[in-house]
């Protein structure tokens, strides 16, 4: 995302897949919340350095690294989400000032952030307690998600054996770009 894609964000606000949240030297249990409630949705952005009424007030980028690096450890502790939401970070200059965009993808599992289950709704994270939102929402990601799915009457005849071999070099340098991409984001 470029500056003036950031703009227009900025200019449209708050919404079901946008959240502003400033951010000092270290993300919020706010933002937290909000990472839960966009897997459990349809996902968004989060952009950290950004108040709620779309100022850009900017982190300091002495602490970038150390902020993309708690959120991943946060999101990654079990204590802490029940399920491993997936995020991607990506910083942003604006105005001469840094924006951190952390991007949740819609999960193909309900989470919970401290044992409470979030869903957004417009532009607020709400916790569910409810038995009939979080069936409901269980429900939801089973139309969404197949990854959970058993096909009864799936056949290996139904399946093109003959792409295999042409499908696995290809799968293999995906593979390797993946890793080689990680990598290079997560290490100094």
């Amino acid at each position: 995302m470029n500056a003036a894609e950031l703009a227009a964000v900025l200019e449209r606000g708050e919404n079901i897949s946008v959240e502003f949240k400033r951010c000092g030297v270290q993300p919020e249990p706010d933002v937290f919340e909000t990472v839960c409630s966009f897997n459990n949705r349809f996902g968004g952005s989060i952009f950290l350095g950004v108040l709620d009424d779309g100022t850009v007030q900017g982190i300091n980028r002495g602490q970038a690294m150390s902020i993309e690096r708690n959120l991943v450890n946060v999101v990654n502790n079990p204590k802490v989400f029940n399920v491993a939401p997936a995020i991607e970070t990506e910083r942003i200059e604006y105005d001469d000032k840094l924006v951190i965009r952390v991007w949740v993808p819609a999960g193909p599992s309900v989470v919970s952030f401290k044992h409470v289950i979030y869903d957004r709704v417009d532009d607020v994270d709400r916790s569910i307690t409810s038995e009939t939102q979080i069936a409901q929402m269980h429900i939801r990601k089973q139309n969404h998600f197949n990854e959970q799915c058993v096909y009864r009457y799936l056949k290996l005849s139904d399946f093109r054996i003959d792409l295999l071999p042409m499908m696995h070099p290809i799968m293999r340098g995906l593979n390797m770009k993946l890793r080689m991409m990680l990598m290079n984001r997560y290490l100094p």
